[in-house]
């Protein structure tokens, strides 16, 4: 089973009820948004969500005309103690993180972390050996 978990990337205008339109349509579908972290980046921004399944909601959002991709990230889980998101950047020290959120419910706490797709399995393996729990889905 892959540890990979599909991320969709969304370019959306940076103007006021553009949120709220993506999260309508999605609602509208019956999409479930399991993250959602959204990054200004002046004119535009960027949009990162994890669902249910992404295909799927590309689908729905393709028909729409918005611009989305689909990128693979890790989930790791997280204890709510002091130095544990140092000690899986510590592991990661050789490998180039491009960017990382955090993920919160009442179940578990997680990082979302975004690495070179061919530094994926990599990464996945040097936590997986330190016992970091690496999951399938948020």
């Amino acid at each position: 089973m892959s540890k990979r978990v599909e991320q969709l990337s969304i370019f959306l205008e940076n103007r006021r009820g553009r949120l709220h339109e993506i999260t309508q349509m999605l609602a509208d579908a019956k999409v479930s948004i399991e993250t959602i972290n959204l990054v200004e980046a002046g004119d535009f921004g960027i949009l990162r969500m994890v669902t249910g399944d992404a295909t799927h909601t590309k689908e729905i959002l393709d028909e729409k005309g918005i611009s989305v991709k689909i990128t693979p990230v890790i989930v790791v889980e997280i204890l709510d103690k002091v130095g544990c998101f140092n000690r899986v950047v510590s592991l990661l020290q050789e490998i180039d993180i491009h960017y990382t959120y955090t993920v919160n419910s009442h179940d578990i706490g997680a990082f979302v972390i975004k690495v070179a797709e061919t530094d994926i399995d990599r990464a996945i393996a040097l936590l997986e050996a330190d016992g970091v729990m690496v999951k399938d889905a948020v």
